[in-house]
């Protein structure tokens, strides 16, 4: 199979939410480790938007592990500022789904964080997959970036 993506669409989603306070830090941030709660969250609302859920992944009797993460903190944010999440979809040949993410604070448009995950498919039974899915080679099709 041949990935396509010149006519494809560009698969992202985006969305602002409310830094609440049980995610600061001692020093009143928000804690470094809280961008991957939110790069999750992004990850479940993508998969809502495209028919995507990890619940389709499980019933499709695979797991997705996050098997690399990068992240570039640019800046921090403190309680109550509006942050902007987008997430954007990076289609690739292989067995895997790589995702990446943009987070913004609103009030000045100052970048939080850049980051980049990458999941790999794992049967149930924990046997790694290195072709792709067919329940995932569907979902690729579907949007354009087969062709069969």
């Amino acid at each position: 199979m041949e990935l396509k993506t010149e006519n494809a669409p560009v698969l992202s989603l985006d969305y602002d939410f409310q830094v609440p306070f049980y995610d600061l830090d001692g020093i009143q941030m928000v804690w470094h480790g809280n961008y991957v709660k939110y790069m999750e969250d992004a990850r479940e609302k993508f998969g809502a938007k495209y028919g995507f859920e990890y619940l389709h992944i499980f019933n499709s009797g695979y797991l997705a592990p996050v098997a690399d993460m990068h992240i570039k903190y640019k800046n921090s944010a403190r309680i109550s500022e509006l942050l902007n999440v987008k997430i954007t979809y990076v289609p690739t040949r292989s067995a895997k789904m790589v995702f990446n993410y943009l987070i913004t604070r609103k009030s000045d448009g100052a970048v939080i964080i850049e980051a980049q995950t990458t999941q790999l498919f794992v049967t149930r039974s924990g046997v790694f997959e290195a072709s792709n899915p067919e329940f995932y080679a569907q979902w690729k099709d579907r949007w354009g970036f087969f062709s069969r």
